[in-house]
């Protein structure tokens, strides 16, 4: 195996065994990323400074100093995440010079877990969209094929881990931001309960489903990430009488032949070791899941991008920012906002915030209670990776959706019912592109949900050696 296809915690195990330099990995990581610059996945990266710091990691060691969980370990971050010495630009014109003093709290949890700071990568323009199209600072390529998209917002996440250029990259996560990606990419990716990893620093959407959340080549790493930000150990499980809930309806109905192949055989090892498959309808999800989706986070977007504006003391808000937008979907949504006649009002927010969005997290729960599950599992996307310059909708079974919609049409319900969850790489399409199985359980339920992954991971690892 070469050094820069090592996961993080085997990076960090050799770095502390001594038998692996920091700056032996720094290099190759950084060599990886000088000769993929046509992946596109970086937008901020100071290579002395990458090399300065695993250096010092190094005289640490060497001193006998305590180690931590990460130590000499590269990590990348999303370009809406504040990290000290790089520009935080969300992704949009009027952030380009946007050069925060402080890391955000999540940045600087893992860098005193002795992680380095790798840098920036890139993001559909703040983080408005699936494709992580962004005509201002690149658009993140698919490593297994260059053509496609690597998934959204946080795509340039998605691109770095699966190419090597680093064993971990912190995405956000609002609709399905980083488990899209790690399903597109063929990673691992998982979504936190809402409040359990800190947002502060971070350019914000919506205060009521943004969470920060980390996407690697390994469930494990996963795991110590969380760790490492909440304090919180997961413990190795069993699939051993887990009981997974299977619907049908919505959730797989519409999925592309292989992507359901792919998904259904991973369960069925799921099976083999001792899991039960249950049927479940969750269509009493989807009503109330329509009727908050896009209103509660486009309304709270506007509020929240100005509040973040404000306590970084830069001289722009919502309409400024809105006037640079260089992404045509991106811009729609602003434009809307900005026009009192089709701004959503503070009464149909009220509603949808306060009603339907309630109504649907309690109906997730009663799903769960009432079927007696552990885990809710579905495809992560219902297809595989599309054309980057493909057409502007896809047919989802009798309906032509928006390529966003589409993208998002699992995920983004998962995360309105305020789930935690993960995406498992569970194989390949005949075209050589990746297929991911969502686990998804109500919130506060992430250890199980990570628990579950480490199983899967050992199972599939052992069924295709």
């Amino acid at each position: 195996m070469l050094v820069e296809e090592l996961t993080a915690w085997e990076a960090a195990e050799a770095i502390s065994a001594g038998r692996l330099r920091a700056e032996g990995l720094a290099q190759s990581v950084l060599e990886q990323i000088a000769k993929n610059q046509d992946l596109h996945a970086f937008t901020s990266i100071d290579p002395e400074r990458v090399l300065e710091d695993a250096r010092d990691a190094d005289c640490r060691s060497a001193s006998g100093q305590a180690l931590g969980p990460l130590h000499g370990v590269p990590i990348s971050f999303k370009d809406s995440i504040n990290v000290f010495g790089h520009p935080t630009t969300a992704g949009t014109k009027a952030l380009s010079n946007f050069w925060p003093d402080c890391n955000a709290p999540v940045v600087e949890q893992l860098r005193r877990s002795g992680a380095i700071m790798l840098g920036k990568v890139g993001m559909h323009e703040l983080a408005y969209g699936a494709t992580s199209q962004n005509p201002t600072f690149g658009t993140p390529r698919n490593p297994h094929d260059r053509s496609k998209t690597a998934g959204g917002s946080s795509g340039g996440s998605g691109t770095a881990v699966a190419a090597c250029l680093g064993p971990v990259s912190i995405g956000t996560d609002t609709g399905g931001s980083v488990r899209v990606p790690a399903a597109f990419c063929g990673v691992w990716g998982y979504r936190p309960t809402l409040g359990r990893w800190p947002t502060d620093g971070i350019v914000p959407i919506s205060t009521s489903r943004d969470t920060p959340g980390p996407l690697a080549r390994s469930a494990r790493d996963l795991a110590l990430i969380d760790r490492c930000v909440t304090g919180q150990t997961t413990g190795h499980r069993s699939l051993k009488g887990l009981r997974i809930g299977v619907s049908e309806r919505y959730f797989w109905e519409n999925a592309a032949p292989e992507v359901a192949a792919l998904c259904r055989a991973a369960l069925h090892l799921a099976e083999e070791e001792g899991a039960e498959l249950v049927n479940v309808d969750a269509f009493d999800l989807v009503r109330p899941h329509l009727e908050s989706a896009m209103i509660v986070p486009v309304y709270e977007g506007r509020i929240e991008l100005e509040a973040f504006l404000a306590k970084h003391g830069l001289d722009l808000d919502y309409a400024k920012v809105g006037d640079l937008v260089s992404s045509p979907d991106v811009r729609v949504i602003f434009d809307s906002q900005r026009d009192p006649t089709t701004r959503i009002t503070e009464e149909a927010y009220r509603v949808a915030a306060t009603v339907h969005r309630p109504a649907l997290i309690a109906a997730g729960a009663g799903l769960f209670a009432r079927n007696r599950i552990d885990l809710l599992a579905c495809p992560t996307t219902l297809f595989e990776a599309p054309d980057l310059d493909g057409p502007g909708t896809l047919r989802l079974g009798d309906q032509d959706l928006s390529v966003f919609d589409a993208i998002i049409h699992n995920a983004d319900l998962l995360s309105n019912a305020a789930f935690t969850g993960v995406s498992v790489p569970v194989g390949k399409t005949d075209r050589g592109l990746p297929v991911g199985l969502a686990l998804d359980a109500p919130p506060g339920c992430d250890s199980l949900v990570l628990g579950a992954a480490m199983a899967f991971e050992r199972v599939m690892s052992a069924a295709s050696s």
